[in-house]
């Protein structure tokens, strides 16, 4: 017969399971969980971060993509309304084309809503003429620069035409 060590009264034999069971059991499981769930919090936390990063820059690049559609919507109306400036000051200024240059200017208004005055300058800077929708017209003011009305244009050569911001 085997021999088997005897136990106290009231003590259960020590079995495996109780000895797994124990305290420092309990401690390691706590701690292997705790690390478990640290590596995977951290984990969460860099996937927000690098998710962040993408869509931060994915919004950028839609916005810089709408922007210059924008731009050049913009650029091709400018272009359009130069264009249709164009022709109203091909001809050289003089006095007898007063009431020509302010029928053209009228035009110009009826046919470019865009476009709510228009002033033509000889090429010493006076204002000749002022065509507006806004205001009054005026036809040869010759006391007036025009510079005193926008000074970007004080800057433009004889012979050119410059626009104003909006």
């Amino acid at each position: 017969m085997i021999d088997r060590p005897k136990t106290p009264a009231g003590l259960a034999p020590a079995s495996s399971w109780h000895q797994i069971n124990g305290p420092l059991f309990r401690k390691y499981v706590a701690l292997l969980l705790a690390v478990v769930c640290v590596v995977l919090l951290i984990n969460a936390l860099f996937e927000a971060g690098f998710a962040y990063q993408e869509h931060k820059v994915s919004l950028i690049r839609i916005q810089r993509e709408q922007a210059e559609a924008a731009a050049a919507k913009i650029g091709q109306f400018i272009k359009e309304i130069e264009s249709q400036v164009g022709w109203t000051t091909q001809l050289p200024w003089s006095a007898g084309t007063t009431d020509q240059r302010k029928f053209d200017g009228l035009r110009l208004l009826r046919q470019v809503p865009a476009i709510t005055e228009l002033a033509q300058l000889d090429s010493t800077g006076k204002e000749r003429l002022r065509v507006s929708r806004l205001a009054m017209d005026v036809v040869g003011r010759h006391d007036r620069p025009a510079k005193v009305r926008w000074p970007a244009i004080a800057e433009a050569g004889a012979g050119r035409h410059r626009t104003r911001p909006a």
